[in-house]
């Protein structure tokens, strides 16, 4: 979805280094991952043995790169709809009301509403790019399943864990607004809209730090408040007042997704090194927040990420660690699904940036 606010702003005009990366990255995927059968992908490799299939939230990060690729290769969009359709063996269709589960079942619940939001976020924008309106369906279904985590201790708000209601964090708030505004810009319900603002306004006000305008990392039942900072979190906000001023026109938003943007700068750039200074998995969402952001001096900085991860990244097998500031730790045994398809959605979207 993000990448399709992108498009509308920027004209394509041919493939470049980034979109190169992208490719390669997500073919050793292909090659590395694919679980016998070949529709799901393992979670992870350790010492070249695979595990079972990935947790869901990888699940939601793999869609997103598999998008990436869909919009440059026509070879892929058969691929991302067979993808989409073979991680229907994650919902779970138990109430109180059916939404994608950890893993496969059939299985107990276990729930997360941040999960379900990634996947929102990824199946509209598939539905976009093949022109699906099934996939459209599969990310409203889940949205519904996404707010009936929501209720009105702490003034509202949505848990992460539906079998543990003890936290709302900003992962599973600043998302679920993201969602609501990539549902309603196909369906254009004002309740969605309203929500979107809703769920902003409950985040800024309970979990936004006054001193730098960053986000934390959640509030428990109890009112404490988990003071760890995630760039994912301010990205996703971000992301949110983007897509409300597009929505409103509200000066406020834009001026608010501004300082944000300048603040998560300040937090996670590296000047010296061009390097983003957080785990991939969250920091490729805080590059595609940034790129929706007009005027900012954060987006010529996205290249420099790129060119950072892609100098220093991958080992010789073309497998990406945790971090974007680095190569994988010396005699790393095991590698995650979630930090090759970060790398590659990353990459998708500087590709998107880089072709004007």
């Amino acid at each position: 979805m993000l990448l399709a606010a992108c498009a509308a702003a920027i004209v394509m005009v041919k493939p470049n280094p980034f979109v190169g990366w992208g490719v390669e990255t997500l073919d050793q995927i292909r090659r590395s991952y694919l679980l016998p059968g070949g529709k799901l992908f393992a979670d992870s490799i350790e010492n070249g043995k695979k595990s079972g299939p990935a947790f869901n939230w990888g699940v939601g990060v793999m869609l997103s790169a598999m998008n990436g690729a869909a919009r440059y290769r026509p070879d892929w969009k058969p691929r991302l709809r067979d993808y989409v359709e073979a991680t229907r063996v994650y919902w779970n269709d138990k109430g109180p009301v059916p939404g994608y589960d950890v893993l496969p079942g059939p299985k107990d619940v276990d729930r997360y509403y941040d999960d379900n939001q990634w996947m929102v976020l990824s199946l509209v924008e598939a539905s976009e790019i093949l022109n699906e309106p099934k996939f459209l369906g599969y990310a409203k279904e889940t949205l519904k399943y996404v707010l009936s985590g929501e209720d009105k201790v702490l003034g509202g708000g949505i848990y992460w864990h539906e079998p543990k209601k003890t936290e709302k964090n900003t992962c599973s708030n600043a998302p679920a607004a993201a969602a609501c505004l990539a549902v309603w810009s196909h369906t254009k319900d004002p309740a969605l809209l309203a929500k979107a603002k809703e769920l902003y306004n409950w985040t800024k006000k309970h979990l936004q730090d006054p001193a730098d305008g960053l986000f934390w990392d959640g509030i428990n039942v109890n009112g404490h408040i988990g003071k760890d900072k995630w760039s994912y979190n301010t990205a996703l906000m971000i992301r949110t007042a983007m897509g409300l001023w597009a929505a409103t026109g509200e000066q406020k938003y834009i001026d608010e997704a501004q300082g944000m943007t300048k603040a998560s700068e300040a937090r996670w750039f590296d000047e010296a090194t061009g390097a983003m200074k957080d785990e991939g998995r969250f920091a490729h969402l805080l590059l595609e927040a940034w790129a929706t952001v007009p005027s900012s001096t954060a987006r010529p900085k996205i290249f420099r990420v790129l060119q950072a991860l892609h100098s220093s990244g991958p080992d010789s097998a073309g497998r990406y660690g945790k971090r974007f500031d680095g190569p994988p730790t010396a005699g790393q045994a095991k590698f995650e699904l979630i930090d090759q398809a970060s790398a590659v959605r990353a990459y998708f979207v500087g590709g998107l940036l880089e072709s004007t």
